[in-house]
């Protein structure tokens, strides 16, 4: 996806503001006062279709709206320019989740620079059934959490642990699952994907920047990425109302909680779908194949030590 600016001409044709698309999402907002009544409110939107600044009074605040809000505009008749700015009457804001708005493309670049991440998002979005996209979308209406999915790191010191480790983790075990299960009769690919794409997401409220850099929140350590994102997913079928097939939805919390080898006393079940088998591989292999990049040499023989590699990764080269 690359980014496109629809300009917007003083006194636009009422066909521009149709090829506008309908949910923006705010990157920046002030408000200065006009007089004793009224302030001046200007915000710049964002989407990956167009990005404009609007301005509008108003003699209230509303205290929902804000920088990552996701918005319509209300026009206010013929769309005019005035120094740079669209005049409209308000913004909207949507507090409710819309089942087929692709979130992702409403990601500004100051979240997510390197774009190529944002498009691989956004078309593994796309392929998900409408329930999984209603779903996904009411876990990730919230700004803050969206964003901490897209900018924290899959591990401490690990695999992916930098800035948008987690995304690009989770990119790569969604990607590598469906390759993998592709004529595969019983794979379900909603559900091994829709997994794939939520198997880490908790992390997002797992870790954070402390005083000594990435460390764990009290979250983390108490309750853990796994279970984070099972209460985030009872919440969002509540209250968005979101509804799932049961033999998907069972598959789907099956595929994000069973664990291999886990003793019985857990109350953890043993993989016994494929989805759940492909998307614990597809995690293992995005992780080893990770850390191996980073500690590998340049050329060939032994790279640098790492516990999780539980040694050193060996590069055979290439013959001449």
């Amino acid at each position: 996806m690359t980014e496109q600016h629809l300009p917007i001409p003083s006194a636009a044709p009422d066909n521009v503001v149709a090829k506008l698309p309908p949910i923006f999402r705010v990157e920046s907002i002030s408000r200065l006062p006009l007089d004793n009544h009224y302030a001046l409110n200007r915000a710049v939107l964002f989407h990956e279709r167009a990005s404009l600044m609007v301005e509008w009074p108003s003699r209230k605040v509303d205290a929902r709206l804000g920088v990552g809000s996701l918005v319509s505009i209300r026009w206010l008749g013929r769309p005019e320019s005035l120094g740079g700015a669209v005049r409209i009457s308000r913004l909207a804001v949507l507090e409710r989740p819309e089942p087929s708005v692709d979130v992702f493309q409403t990601i500004p670049t100051a979240w997510v620079q390197e774009r190529t991440l944002v498009s691989r998002a956004s078309a593994l979005w796309q392929r998900l059934s409408p329930h999984f996209q209603h779903l996904f979308n009411a876990i990730f209406w919230d700004a803050s959490r969206l964003h901490r999915y897209l900018l924290g790191a899959s591990s401490l010191r690990g695999h992916h642990s930098g800035a948008h480790g987690n995304l690009r983790h989770t990119l790569e075990v969604a990607e590598q699952a469906l390759k993998m299960a592709e004529s595969q009769a019983l794979a379900c690919p909603d559900v091994l994907l829709m997994a794939a794409l939520l198997h880490d997401a908790g992390k997002a409220d797992e870790y954070c920047l402390g005083g000594s850099g990435l460390e764990m929140t009290t979250r983390g350590k108490l309750i853990g990425h796994r279970h984070t994102i099972i209460e985030w997913i009872a919440a969002a079928v509540a209250n968005a109302r979101v509804c799932i097939p049961e033999p998907q939805y069972v598959g789907l919390i099956h595929a994000l909680t069973s664990a291999r080898g886990a003793p019985e006393w857990l109350g953890l079940r043993e993989p016994c779908t494929l989805d759940a088998i492909l998307l614990s591989a597809a995690d293992r292999l995005s992780g080893q194949i990770e850390l191996m990049a980073r500690h590998s040499p340049a050329q060939a023989g032994f790279g640098r030590f790492h516990p999780h590699l539980r040694g050193q990764p060996y590069m055979v080269g290439t013959s001449v």
